[in-house]
């Protein structure tokens, strides 16, 4: 009888995380159902620009160019977003303080009678 301790894990997995196939794909960045479309392709060949037709360089400008507004239209949702989340916090910040400083002077109303009164 040989006393051999055997592991069949994967090599730097974290413990009580199954790793199935498609997990392992998205941990990559990329997924087997995740293919890179053909207008995209074509958009984005390093074919030389003087070898294009006109069809294939206005559907390449076109394609490119609706991929810019596209990201244009997603960043301006996420920056109204942001900027609704920086108001919040910055009110909350305010409450914050001004919470801090009437709890402060609360705490220390006697100290400041006292100052106070030795000054009037």
């Amino acid at each position: 009888m040989d006393n051999a301790l055997i592991h069949y894990g994967i090599l730097g997995m974290k413990w009580g995380i199954r790793r199935t196939p498609k997990r392992l794909a998205r941990a990559r960045g990329r997924s087997k159902t995740d293919e890179i479309h053909e207008d995209y392709k074509k958009a984005h060949t390093s074919k030389s620009i003087k070898s294009m037709s006109d069809a294939e360089l206005r559907s390449r400008l076109n394609r490119i160019q609706m991929e810019q507004q596209y990201s244009q239209l997603s960043k301006s949702n996420v920056s109204k977003g942001k900027k609704y989340t920086q108001k919040i916090i910055k009110a909350g910040t305010t409450v914050a303080t001004v919470t801090t400083t009437a709890l402060t002077i609360y705490n220390n109303v006697g100290k400041i009678k006292a100052i106070l009164e030795k000054k009037g």
